[in-house]
């Protein structure tokens, strides 16, 4: 595996990585996947929290204004006991300069020695400390479908700024995405076609997509010791996955509650806490 890999990249499809874990059918819930991301930033520090039906993470990114000082992060939910011992893995990102392509600071750091939840929220609010914003909300959507076609959304800031129209791990449509796969392959297309906020929203409704394709399927998630040894993340290493035992019961559905997402982040992002 190259070290060049991308904070957002996967090698296989999803399909294929739920085939590696014998996923059985996804029940229909007749509801959408609700992912949320708050990052807010004050001098030389930014706070990052995010919340969906099967994660809960915080990362704190401090910075002298051009480099990563520190990175911090907490779990409050995740699907295996070893998700939170990957924070001391963020550590790889001090020193890292301060920009705005999320796929720039991984070229030297393999992701998938990290969780690439906090991983990923950890770059985010580097970018964001690139940027100087006080602020920025993602919510994503990935509505349930009976058949392969369904509907993908991308908020920021309370503007819809990407819809997709999927056929399984494809995107249909609008330009320039029609036809793509969001598997192998995207991030290259992402980091030499798009540019700034749009490059980080694409890749942010991505993971999204990924995710949704546990839901429907929690009985049997709670029904598996362990993850398969399928080398995508820190907890699926074949050296550590059969100590990573499942955390049984933390699969939520935020279909029509999505004020609950990050609400109890609230007074931490803003200092209060």
């Amino acid at each position: 595996m190259s070290v060049k890999m991308s904070v957002m990249k996967d090698e296989f499809t999803v399909e294929e990585h739920w085939a590696r874990l014998g996923r059985p059918p996804r029940e229909y819930l007749g509801g959408s996947m609700n992912r949320v991301i708050r990052l807010t930033a004050r001098t030389g520090e930014v706070r990052a929290a995010l919340e969906d039906d099967f994660h809960h993470f915080r990362v704190m990114v401090r910075h002298d204004g051009e480099k990563v000082a520190s990175v911090l992060s907490k779990t409050y939910r995740a699907p295996y006991s070893l998700c939170g011992d990957a924070a001391a893995r963020l550590r790889e990102l001090v020193g890292s300069p301060l920009v705005p392509d999320i796929t720039a600071l991984t070229l030297h750091i393999d992701a998938r020695a990290q969780c690439t939840h906090q991983f990923d929220l950890a770059c985010l609010a580097v970018a964001m400390a690139s940027r100087g914003e006080s602020q920025r909300i993602y919510h994503a959507v990935v509505h349930d479908s009976r058949d392969a076609h369904y509907l993908a959304t991308l908020d920021r800031n309370g503007l819809c700024v990407m819809r997709w129209n999927m056929q399984r791990q494809t995107i249909l449509s609008p330009a320039p995405y029609g036809g793509r796969s969001i598997g192998s392959g995207f991030t290259g297309f992402v980091s030499h076609e798009l540019e700034g906020d749009e490059a980080e929203a694409a890749l942010v409704l991505r993971r999204a997509v990924f995710v949704t394709g546990g839901r429907g399927i929690a009985h049997w998630m709670d029904s598996t010791e362990y993850p398969a040894a399928t080398g995508g993340c820190w907890v699926q290493q074949p050296e550590r996955h059969r100590s990573a035992l499942r955390n049984k019961g933390t699969t939520l559905d935020f279909t029509g509650k999505v004020d609950q997402l990050t609400a109890g982040d609230e007074a931490w992002l803003h200092w209060a806490e």
